[in-house]
């Protein structure tokens, strides 16, 4: 039996849109810009103090000559999200992990939906065997049987019974089917490619978490696959703790006039930053250019340029990097804005910077808190800093 797989529109299909000249989409992108969320809640706003309540972790490690930290996809800027699917109680879906944590676990989380049919799913965590799931359950009973709903959304499965798990070891979420019938689905939300949104590495904030094992694999019945797709879960431990990987979109923010965006960080170890890098496309044809600032918690401007021109960019997703005009001092613990601008630019013209969003724990994505994607509706007054998004982003150590 085959392997089937679907992918669906994503954000990145959107933009495209966009530049087709629908005006509700770009509406859309506006409201994220303007902190709206899809619930219609918003996000903190400040003045630029430190508010991130966060619990700042500070590593103060040696920092070398053209280091390079962010939150950076390399799978050349292949984005957006798609979906395995089961269609018969033989087939399974397992997403391969390396813990970070030690202790008990009591519930899993997982982006899915049933295209068709009332269906129910049995998931629970198994050892891994070269590579494979061992094929039984880690522990008696620690494994639930849960509805799928009909639309697209996390579920979370809260085991019958914990199942403790130890850091540096990996092991297999295997989802199946209860029972299927022929045209019913059940779709598990993946990305595209592996390693396109980071979570949060517990040990250096600043450092993406690279866990070579993490991927999802399929089971038709005969015999496991990996699908080099970078699965979307989170753990949840019996003392409160989440890990996982729980960014659910891969989305755009709308750069035009007064609308500023860009990454707020509070660094865990002192650098001295030459260059910064995002990823940016533009749509039509803008009456300004792109540019950077580098501003302080007192949001006093430390550092600014030219970023971009529209001639360097398209409407296709593009890393554009930057020498700063002058290199910058980041303090550990300190907060810190970079940003995206374009002063004369209007609403049918925009840049677009892009980023990740999430669907579950804003606290364990790249950085956790330490690290947002922030926005300005009123040039740089006030920002507005989104905890549950990241930028994709780069800052490189200056060269000696």
């Amino acid at each position: 039996m085959k392997k089937k797989s679907v992918t669906r529109k994503t954000w990145l299909s959107l933009i495209i849109i966009v530049v087709m000249g629908i005006s509700s989409i770009s509406l859309l992108l506006s409201s994220f810009l303007n902190g709206t969320k899809t619930d219609g809640s918003t996000n903190s706003e400040t003045n630029g103090e430190n508010n991130h309540q966060a619990n700042v972790k500070i590593v103060g490690k040696k920092i070398p000559s053209g280091y390079v930290m962010g939150n950076i996809i390399d799978i050349e800027l292949l984005s957006g999200i798609g979906s395995l699917y089961l269609e018969n109680s033989e087939e399974r879906i397992s997403i391969r992990f390396t813990a970070q944590l030690s202790g008990e676990v009591s519930a899993l989380a997982f982006n899915a939906y049933a295209l068709e049919g009332d269906l129910q799913v049995r998931v629970g965590l198994q050892e891994d065997s070269d590579g494979r799931p061992k094929g039984e359950w880690i522990s008696e009973d620690g494994f639930e049987i849960s509805k799928i709903p009909n639309k697209s959304s996390f579920i979370t499965i809260n085991l019958q019974r914990t199942v403790r798990i130890s850091n540096g070891t990996v092991y297999h979420i295997v989802i199946e089917a209860t029972e299927i019938k022929v045209g019913e689905k059940i779709l598990i939300r993946t990305y595209l490619a592996n390693a396109l949104a980071q979570p949060l590495n517990y040990e250096d904030p600043d450092i993406i978490w690279h866990d070579p094992k993490m991927n999802t694999l399929f089971y038709d019945g005969e015999k496991w696959r990996e699908e080099n797709k970078w699965p979307i879960f989170v753990v949840n431990y019996t003392d409160g703790r989440y890990e996982g990987q729980p960014y659910s979109l891969e989305a755009p923010w709308v750069i035009y006039r007064s609308k500023y965006v860009g990454q707020t960080i509070i660094p865990a170890s002192d650098y001295s930053i030459g260059k910064i890098a995002f990823v940016v496309s533009v749509k039509g044809e803008p009456s300004d250019k792109l540019y950077y600032e580098i501003r302080d918690q007192d949001n006093k401007v430390l550092v600014k340029g030219l970023f971009a021109t529209a001639d360097q960019l398209t409407i296709r997703m593009t890393w554009i990097e930057v020498s700063l005009t002058s290199p910058v001092e980041f303090t550990a613990g300190k907060l810190y804005r970079i940003v995206l601008l374009s002063p004369e630019t209007d609403l049918e013209n925009p840049y677009h910077m892009y980023g990740h969003e999430f669907g579950y724990n804003s606290s364990i994505g790249y950085g956790g808190l330490q690290h947002q994607l922030t926005t300005s509706t009123d040039a740089g007054t006030k920002w507005i800093e989104n905890k549950d998004a990241d930028a994709v982003f780069k800052l490189i150590q200056i060269e000696s």
